[in-house]
């Protein structure tokens, strides 16, 4: 499998064969040791859905043609690297339903996202939203909205500490 690795951005990729066991942290320690990213710990794999708008961190341990292989046919992903910082806990809003939100209190732990009930809502918050999407193809969900969990935050700097910490968790 050949595919495109965008670094940073879709202005800037490169041309990679995949094997089906060629992992996540195989990609990129390649790209580490030709000197193409940084020789750092901060780089993450994401696997870009561009029809949600997602960006997924890849686990070291993930073998990317099967990522690759999970795709919808004929949707516009891609495998890209991007930096990453450290892990994120607080409370956020949680879309348990279409268009019904429940705060809650959100930690990453272990390379996971884990939250649990705080107090309901009353007041809706829709300024900051991301969400996260299940590794398996959207056909193996009885309810295709168990998906994409979408979640949202009161501010966009804490949006922003959100997003870069689930890329964190994905590398440890």
């Amino acid at each position: 499998l050949t595919t495109q690795i965008f670094i940073e951005n879709a202005n800037q990729y490169r041309t990679l064969s995949i094997t089906s066991t060629r992992t996540a942290l195989d990609i990129l320690n390649y790209f580490r040791s030709n000197k193409i990213i940084a020789d750092s710990e901060s780089w993450t794999l994401f696997e870009v859905i561009n029809e949600f708008g997602l960006e997924r961190p890849l686990r070291d341990w993930e073998y990317v043609a099967t990522v690759i292989g999970n795709w919808e046919l004929n949707k516009q992903n891609a495998i890209g690297f991007n930096n990453a910082v450290p892990p994120m806990f607080g409370s956020l809003h949680l879309e348990i339903k279409k268009n019904k939100w429940q705060k809650r209190h959100v930690f990453i732990r272990d390379g996971s996202v884990y939250h649990c009930k705080d107090a309901k809502v009353t007041e809706y918050i829709f300024f900051f939203i991301f969400a996260l999407k299940s590794q398996d193809k959207i056909a193996m969900f009885e309810n295709p909205d168990d998906y994409v969990r979408y979640l949202c935050a009161d501010h966009l700097d804490k949006m922003k500490d959100w997003v870069l910490s689930l890329r964190a968790a994905k590398v440890n």
